[in-house]
């Protein structure tokens, strides 16, 4: 994730404002007030702004043929005007967006540390400042753990028959929605899944509106976090999406972060740890259900699995009576619960049990872990697979996976650099469209400019923390806070020539970067990667 008390420092070092050997006491205040001043100034910093509006369908497209983006031939329109309703369109409800969870700040989810450093009047705390909304969130859950209220299975009592949930990412959804083809007579799946829902969105794999494809996830969203009321009532609680918005939304969706796979037996990596956990990797279980590092198995399609997570929630959740979470699959209303999710031997939860299987390439800076956020570093989410936990559930089948602390480690290093690279791509990505835009605008769209050398920055700090925690790469890091110290420098530059030079300058150090981590990580970044 990205630091933000990090940046604030980082750039008072660059400038001189602060000695490195100081302590940071204090500056905690100041960086939540610096955050919360650029959030929403368009004019400053077109990635921080979480500005929501009702806009004509019209209106947005008018806006997308001048975004320099669209004229440069980095975004089509589509994909501009699906990621300006993603994060933007509130669709006549209460001024949340897609964005407002999915935020393109903190890798396309938020989690506390996010969530405390924004304006108490952001949309995402509509629950404490609306009292007809009172029942929309668990403000406590959401503030202290980064869970959202999900009705899930079924509105009818939303305050008494929900699930908490953490917000999945939205990285790299073209790789990891297609469902397990139907096998079995009852209409199933290997994994217990039916068609519909036709693809696998959400953390249950059954999170969109039917048919239930990614296209009409949007349409499950608004009426779960949009609506002005409880009531949900379509035309007075929100503005149900037209077929061309969700169209464009998905377009948008389908091109943010990797649209590939990588092949691990050509991956070779630098550090030691992370090469050995490499070879770990590739003949061990995990490699079966996230193959190559993904989220598909080795027949390529996204496989749901019942991995005994429910039971090992976050503790806070018991005293407090939250129910347990069934994952795919819904009750009918006033229907019993049909599942055991704490594997007592009594009913607690609807569903089957199974959830979709996440990429992992992303998943080192996207903590906390599960749907349940309830593990904080990637390697205690290896080592849960080798517990009881995972053993008695039905994907363990009696067997937990056999790891040595040494190998968990390593395990934890090789998807720290496979999701280092990933950042460092994107953050070269990002500094390419901000080198173009100033070529092309000078000092014209400098809300643009200084969005795209934000959203790189962000990306280069979320490299370097996956490997400075862990004391891995020490001369990428010093590559990676040459690119950091560069962009810091553009922010501050009046001259379109040298704010270029500057990007250039980062796009160069990043490039190194990525070389310095090892072959064979090459992705195929979409166009909404540029988009925020």
């Amino acid at each position: 994730m990205f630091h933000y008390k990090n940046l604030i420092v980082a750039s008072l070092l660059f400038a001189g404002c602060l000695d490195e050997n100081s302590g940071t006491a204090g500056f905690e205040e100041e960086r939540i007030a610096q955050l919360s001043n650029a959030l929403g100034n368009e004019d400053q910093n077109d990635f921080r702004n979480r500005k929501t509006e009702n806009k004509l369908l019209t209106k947005r497209k008018e806006d997308c043929s001048n975004d320099p983006r669209v004229a440069l031939g980095l975004v089509s329109q589509e994909v501009c005007v699906g990621a300006d309703l993603f994060f933007r369109e509130p669709f006549g409800g209460n001024g949340r967006a897609c964005g407002t969870c999915h935020a393109a700040q903190f890798d396309f989810t938020i989690g506390p540390d996010f969530i405390a450093s924004l304006d108490a009047d952001d949309p995402l705390f509509i629950a404490e400042n609306d009292p007809v909304l009172a029942g929309l969130e668990r403000p406590d859950l959401m503030r202290n753990f980064g869970l959202i209220l999900e009705n899930v299975d079924g509105a009818e009592a939303p305050t008494t028959k929900f699930v908490m949930r953490s917000v999945p990412h939205t990285f790299s959804l073209f790789t990891s929605i297609t469902p397990a083809p139907i096998v079995n007579p009852n209409g199933t799946g290997v994994d217990g899944t039916t068609q519909p829902p036709n693809q696998r969105t959400g953390w249950g794999g059954d999170g969109a509106a039917s048919p239930g494809g990614l296209k009409q996830f949007q349409v499950g969203a608004i009426f779960q976090h949009y609506t002005k009321s409880l009531n949900r009532i379509a035309g007075t609680d929100f503005t149900p999406a037209t077929d061309e918005q969700l169209t464009r939304i998905e377009d948008f969706l389908l091109s943010v972060g990797r649209t590939n796979e990588l092949a691990l037996a050509d991956v070779s990596l630098t550090d030691p740890g992370a090469e050995a956990g490499r070879l770990t990797y590739i003949p061990s279980r995990c490699n079966g259900c996230h193959r190559n590092a993904g989220a598909n198995t080795i027949a390529a399609f996204n496989r749901n699995f019942d991995t005994g997570i429910e039971a090992v929630r976050v503790a806070a959740l018991e005293p407090l009576g939250i129910p347990r979470d069934g994952g795919f699959g819904g009750g009918a209303p006033g229907a019993p619960f049909d599942h055991d999710a704490n594997g007592d031997g009594t009913p607690d939860s609807f569903g089957n049990g199974t959830f979709s299987t996440p990429p992992l390439i992303e998943a080192a800076d996207t903590a906390p872990f599960f749907h349940t956020n309830a593990f904080t570093t990637i390697e205690d989410t290896v080592r849960f697979y080798t517990t009881a936990a995972f053993a008695n559930s039905a994907a363990g089948a009696g067997t937990a996976i056999v790891l040595s602390e040494t190998e968990i480690a390593n395990v934890g290093k090789f998807l720290r650099v496979l999701n280092a690279s990933f950042n460092c791509q994107l953050a070269a990505k990002r500094l390419d469209a901000a080198v173009q835009v100033v070529n092309a605008q000078q000092n014209h769209f400098k809300g643009l400019q200084f969005g795209l050398l934000d959203a790189a920055q962000a990306e280069v700090r979320d490299a370097r923390a996956d490997l400075s925690e862990v004391g891995i790469n020490s001369a990428v890091q010093a590559q990676l806070t040459t690119a950091d110290q560069a962009i810091t420098a553009a922010f501050a530059n009046s001259s379109p020539g040298q704010r270029k030079a500057l990007a250039e300058a980062a796009l160069s150090a990043v490039q190194a970067a990525n070389v310095g981590l090892g072959s064979g990580m090459g992705y195929t970044l979409g166009q909404g990667s540029l988009m925020f």
